[in-house]
């Protein structure tokens, strides 16, 4: 099977009047294809006037790519007004390649830039005030071309509003509302002059977009020794998707449990004679979800907030037992005796208040993240860093219910400690060890993980494997058959499979599909930079 190479970083400059033409040579994976031969040629075939190549690249007669891949020739700059094409004749190994070069490009017109191609968005911020570099001949002259900015999110467009344009030399500045940039997470930014299709005029970049969540309190529910306790968790840019939030006292962690739809419910106990001062904080599960200031939660006694019943019944006892009184007969009156002095008892050892103890250990829930439901057998780790006997942790099993106890360790806890749950038919659970209290987990089914992959693959490497909506295993599959890419194929009809069938999907299983995933530089496209987590 012959591998598929493409030209890129396709460019073109004018220089003492000849046109220089630049571009690299890579294979299917990004490796570049060193000392191997191509042409530069006219689209309608007509001979091209004397070309020279640049130092490094070959003689006269052929013209070959450096040791980086890279492709360099010189021409006449009267050619600029004809479509150029760069060729590769292909070889044992690879399939012949093609890039057109438009006479615009090779004209040397405008040439835009974003500043950096990875820019950090802070959506707390009501603006984002960006910047283009502008090049090339046309970017001397005064003013600047109308240009339009779109956002490319999860494999979607979105145009943005632009205001507040200025030039300072040959950086073009302009604003932007933050709210029109969607939800915190990877994103790519597109800038490009206004009805051009020339790559050149168009710029794009990586955008991080974040956000910091703050919490608020939320209902309140009072029980016989506990409280039910709702946090809401929200941010400018609207709901976390992901994270967990914690309560503790005094340092001292309470319980601890995962945001579903920016909620986080939890059960803590209460004394009825005394307050609770408690604090709360939320951790994050992805970088471009920040935390912020952590929420005091001060609640009063369960005594004192119950409310004082039927008041005026109080005054009404007196004047009752004087009308009923009024109303008996005196009876004989008998001798008082004389009340006998009880002797004091000594005190109960085993009577004795004894104060509550802060948490010790971890307890809680471990469930299915899709259908909420209980998962038994589940194995949960305390994992420790150390390979001292002493020191190996905690480990248990999930009951019936879903319930898992794990005792205490020894304080101090060192650095690295982590929580790790694993259920055969689950995905594993890896996270740092939370304080001491209550921890509930919800986990991803084997069938769903390898779904989800599949997305963020399609998402990352982008058309035609992704276009607007969730690609399936089966589009993925028709796609890589009409490409000529088996093994892709071979993997997409695996995770549909997996998905779908009735075997059941272990751990042995999921990772033989994972072992059969392709790289997504394997499909052709350019590299976006985007996380695998994007979208």
């Amino acid at each position: 099977m012959q591998a598929l190479p493409r030209f890129d970083e396709l460019h073109a400059r004018p220089s003492a009047g000849q046109l220089e033409v630049r571009a690299r040579l890579l294979d299917d994976v990004g490796n570049p294809l060193a000392g191997v031969a191509f042409e530069l040629a006219r689209t309608d075939g007509a001979p091209l006037p004397p070309t020279t190549p640049c130092s490094g690249h070959g003689g006269r007669a052929t013209l070959r790519t450096d040791s980086a891949g890279q492709v360099c020739v010189r021409l006449p700059a009267r050619a600029a007004t004809d479509s150029l094409v760069l060729l590769f004749r292909g070889d044992a190994l690879h399939l012949p390649a093609r890039a057109g070069l438009p006479r615009e490009l090779a004209g040397g017109g405008l040439q835009l830039a974003f500043d950096s191609p990875s820019l950090e968005l802070d959506l707390d911020q009501p603006e984002q005030r960006l910047s283009l570099q502008l090049s090339g001949d046309a970017a001397a002259s005064a003013g600047w071309p109308e240009i339009v900015l779109q956002l490319e999110d999860a494999g979607r467009l979105h145009p943005i509003s632009t205001r507040a344009w200025s030039r300072a030399g040959a950086a073009l500045s302009f604003s932007v509302d933050s709210a029109e940039l969607g939800s915190p997470g990877p994103a790519r930014l597109l800038a490009q002059v206004k009805g051009s299709a020339q790559p050149s005029e168009l710029a794009e970049a990586v955008a991080l977009r974040s956000a910091t969540v703050r919490l608020e309190r939320g209902a309140v529910t009072l029980g016989a020794d506990t409280v039910e306790l709702r946090i809401l968790a929200q941010s400018r840019a609207g709901v976390p998707s992901s994270g967990w939030v914690d309560v503790s006292n005094d340092g001292q962690a309470l319980a601890s449990t995962p945001l579903v739809s920016g909620v986080a419910s939890l059960q803590l106990p209460i004394e009825p004679t005394a307050a609770a001062h408690w604090v709360a904080r939320y951790h994050s599960d992805d970088p471009w979800w920040q935390s912020g200031e952590p929420l005091a939660i001060d609640l009063a006694s369960p005594a004192a907030r119950e409310p004082a019943r039927w008041p005026w019944l109080v005054l009404l006892v007196p004047v009752g037992y004087v009308c009923v009184r009024a109303l008996e007969r005196p009876g004989v009156r008998k001798p008082r005796r004389s009340a006998r002095r009880a002797l004091p008892r000594a005190p109960s050892t085993t009577a004795r208040a004894q104060p509550e103890l802060a948490p010790s250990g971890w307890f809680g829930t471990v469930t299915d993240a899709h259908d909420g439901h209980p998962i038994a057998g589940a194995r949960v780790t305390a994992s420790l860093p150390s390979l001292l006997d002493e020191a190996r942790g905690a480990s248990t099993v999930s009951d019936g219910d879903g319930h898992f106890v794990l005792p205490a360790l020894r304080e101090p806890i060192p650095e690295g400690a982590q929580l790790l749950v694993s259920a055969r038919l689950h995905s594993d659970f890896q996270r740092p060890l939370p304080p001491q209290g209550r921890v509930d987990v919800a986990v991803t089914s084997r069938r769903r993980a390898l779904l989800g992959r599949l997305v963020r693959w399609a998402r990352a490497a982008g058309p035609p494997w992704h276009r607007t909506a969730e690609p399936t295993p089966a589009e993925i599959a028709d796609v890589a058959l009409r490409r000529g890419e088996i093994d892709t194929a071979r993997w997409a009809e695996g995770v549909q499979a997996a998905a779908f069938d009735q075997t059941e999907v272990d751990q042995q299983r999921e990772a033989a599909v994972h072992a059969a995933e392709p790289t997504w530089q394997q499909s052709g496209q350019p590299d976006r930079r985007l996380s695998d987590r994007s979208g």
